[in-house]
């Protein structure tokens, strides 16, 4: 399974971002926003990753935004903002650990915006962790 090749997601105002699929790999795939130009691309990367081996197999999935913008000198200048998990693949750390561990990072990065109800869906983090893309 895999996120669908299209994703719209809200920026801080609430306006809607449309993140079009421009390539996937055995890794992940890469999205650009398509109010973008390829010149000063907004750009959307999951990525998955896995090291260790035996009983300490790691899962690493990365879930980056990027934005470039050109300055007056015309030298291309990027903003990016990364979500990484690193996740032991043992049966005592569970979805639910690591939902409630993004849910505390989510309810910190926007000052409690998350509210008592808390994430109004999971399914794409569990998705994340799964290594879908």
């Amino acid at each position: 399974m895999s996120f669908t090749d299209s994703q719209t997601l809200d920026d801080a105002s609430g306006d809607a971002v449309a993140y079009a699929l421009i390539s996937r790999d055995g890794k992940g795939t890469v999205r650009r926003d398509v109010a973008t130009t390829n010149s000063e691309p907004g750009l959307m990367a999951i990525r998955h990753d896995i090291s260790g081996k035996g009983a300490n197999i790691l899962d690493r999935r990365l879930l980056q935004f990027s934005k470039t913008v050109t300055d007056d000198q015309g030298v291309p200048r990027i903003a990016t903002v990364n979500l990484s998990l690193i996740v032991p693949r043992h049966d005592v750390i569970t979805d639910q650990i690591v939902i409630d561990l993004v849910a505390n990072a989510a309810d910190f990065i926007t000052g409690g915006g998350c509210g008592d109800s808390g994430l109004v869906s999971t399914a794409p983090l569990v998705q994340f962790l799964r290594g879908e893309s």
